[in-house]
Formats: structure tokens, sequence, C-alpha cells
């Protein structure tokens, strides 16, 4: 199969391109493993860096938005159909659209990878009308989903619906040494940290994080919160309560993230939040730490189970004095939990592939009855 997979280089905050991070690389790096025929498009927001490069056999293309390369590799595209039989398309409306023209041009499977609802983005525009999520939710062949939320929310369409969760790297994400790690990092292996790294948008909850440590230290605990991440606030970075990593490269995370007594995920009720499947969830359970989370769908619809596992450390979201409670719990009477089978990327890439070879090989079926019929 010839496929053409295109999405953003920058998002969550994370280079996909650099740190191969996430779905948009991981799903078209292991199915070029497999043998398909496969080509990255990167669309760059951020810098004005175009790149060209080949990682094993996945062709990997990037380019800024801004200037001609990006929008002529798109007419190109056009002008010479034939080229893809797949054309997947991950990241937001913008990329979509332009992952459904170059499928209509080259008469190729249209899939829709939608990891977030992304109309709720800030940048998402109607167009004089126009309403690009309804067009492509509908337009799709097949829609992939990171969450399970999001299906019933924009309205499942069953024979075209297919989960492919966010996976973790195993091989990375897993059981280290916290005292080496803390070395590695700089941190004091005296001090108690309950760890978070990530965005720090006020739905993230890090402000209940702090308080919540700050409620434990009024009490005697000797500990601090340990973040991560781009952009705190400006009085994170003189807060006792705090120790501040700075933005760490994803290549340190499990480090990092081993260097933490208790990861915390914080999140707070919102329609992006409680829609989303976020990637850090499965990365701190796959490091064998105790973990606190808030009671969101964002956790409890994807891993249920895991979400029965942990118990009372499953906290109340926007409430520190619960958050304090289960982050008490877990640095006293850790529960554990783990990762589904099945949730390193490779596994669901396959899984993904032999779906969408599936669709292909009916729809080529069909068209070829329906042409002997005519």
């Amino acid at each position: 199969m010839k496929i053409l997979f295109l999405g953003k280089r920058f998002y969550t905050n994370r280079d996909a391109y650099a740190e191969r991070f996430g779905r948009i690389y991981q799903l078209p790096y292991f199915w070029s493993k497999a043998g398909e025929e496969v080509q990255l498009w990167l669309f760059d927001y951020h810098s004005s860096e175009s790149v060209v490069k080949v990682d094993g056999t996945l062709r990997i293309t990037t380019f800024p938005i801004v200037g001609f390369k990006a929008w002529g590799q798109l007419i190109g595209q056009c002008l010479f159909p034939g080229q893809f039989d797949v054309v997947i398309a991950s990241g937001d409306c913008y990329v979509g659209m332009a992952g459904w023209l170059v499928a209509q041009r080259n008469k190729a499977m249209f899939v829709f990878d939608i990891y977030d609802k992304y109309d709720e983005f800030g940048g998402y525009r109607r167009l004089l009308g126009f309403d690009p999520f309804h067009f492509l939710t509908k337009h799709a062949h097949i829609r992939t989903f990171a969450s399970q939320a999001l299906p019933s929310i924009i309205g499942a369409r069953p024979s075209a619906d297919y989960l492919i969760p966010n996976g973790v790297d195993t091989n990375q994400f897993r059981p280290l040494d916290r005292v080496m790690c803390r070395q590695n990092i700089g941190l004091s292996e005296g001090m108690i940290y309950a760890g978070y790294f990530g965005s720090m948008e006020v739905d993230r909850g890090v402000d209940d994080l702090v308080d919540a440590v700050r409620l434990l230290r009024a009490k005697g605990t000797k500990i601090q919160a340990l973040l991560g991440g781009k952009n705190p606030p400006m009085r994170y970075l003189e807060d006792p309560a705090i120790h501040y990593l700075g933005d760490m490269p994803f290549g340190r995370m499990p480090e990092v993230v081993a260097c933490a007594d208790v990861l915390v995920v914080p999140y707070r009720r919102s329609a992006a939040m409680d829609q989303g499947a976020s990637c850090k969830i499965g990365e701190y359970i796959a490091s064998g730490r105790p973990v606190v989370t808030t009671r969101t769908p964002n956790f409890l619809a994807n891993l249920p189970q895991q979400a029965l596992d942990l118990g009372g450390a499953v906290c109340e979201p926007e409430n520190p004095q619960d958050l304090a409670r289960a982050i008490a719990i877990q640095l006293t009477t850790p529960r554990y939990t783990r990762l589904p089978n099945g949730m390193d990327w490779k596994d669901i890439s396959m899984k993904a592939l032999a779906r969408i070879q599936s669709q292909v090989s009916n729809r080529s079926n069909s068209e070829f009855v329906g042409n002997t019929n005519g």
C-alpha cells in the first residue's frame, strides 16, 4: 500500500520530527517498517525550517506553511494523481482539508485521525459559514480516534470509526533506578517529589497540584511539586513548594519521570480535556511509579480498569484538599496499576494498519464488482 500521512510538526508542545513524538510519527514509522510505502508530511506552523529525511524506509518532509514549498507540494500531488492508495490526516482541520484534497485527486481512501476535538482549538475558524470539522467527519472513509469519548460526542459512524489509542514507548518508559536518575537530573535524594510534566494551561490543574503540595508541607511533609514544561507562570519560579526543571527534551522524560515519588495528573474538567486521551497517563503508569489522577473522562473513559486499580488515588478535580489526600495515600500505602496489553506503539500501529488494509481491500473489491456489473 502507498500511504501518505499528513500531520503537524509541532503539537502538544513537542516536535514530532526531532523527537519522533507521538502518533503522528510513530504510526507511519511502524507502517513503513512493516513494508508499506509511506511518506510523512509535517506542516510546520512555528519555524521556517524545511527538512527532507529518510528514517529507515519512512520518507519525511517538513515544510513551513508560510512560503511556497508546502503549497507547491500540495498542488504537485493534485496535478499528478495516482500516487497514493490511502491518505491520512492528523493534527487539526487545516491539515485535514489538505489531506482530503490530495485523497480526492488520487481517488485514495481518506482517513481523518481525530486525536482531539479540533473545533475546540483556539485557532479553529469556520470559513464563510463552512465548518471544516463537520465536513471532514462526514466525508472521511475512516475516522480514527485517540479517545473513547469522542465518537459519541461528534456522532458515531460504527462502520467507519476505529480507536487508535495513544501508545507508550515501553522501551523508554519503564521502571528506572530513582537514585541514579536524580543524580543525573541534579535533584536531592532527601526531598519527596510529586511530579507533573507537560502543558501548564489552567485546565491542566497544575495550580491545584501546587496548592495540594502546600497543604502537605503545612502538615510537615518535606515535599515539592516537581514540574517541567513550557511557559510556567512566573510565580512558580521562586515558590519554595515548587522545583521547576524547565522544558525538558522528550528524550530525557523517562529519567525525569523516574525521579518522582508520586506522579500526578491533576486535570480539571473542560470540553477539551474531557474529550482527550493524554499520552502522559500511560507513560506514568509504565514507569512503575505510584500515580494520582483526577476523576475525569480523560482517564476514566480510556483506562477504566486502571482507575479501579488505583482506587483512592483517584480524586476529585479542582479540589486541592482531595488531591493532597490522594498524594498522601500514594506516599504511605501506594497502589499500582499496569498498562493494558498492546499499548506499545508497535502493537497499536500493526492493529491500525490491518484495519486500514481491510477497508482498502473491501473498497477495491466493491469497485471491481461495480465495474463488472456495469
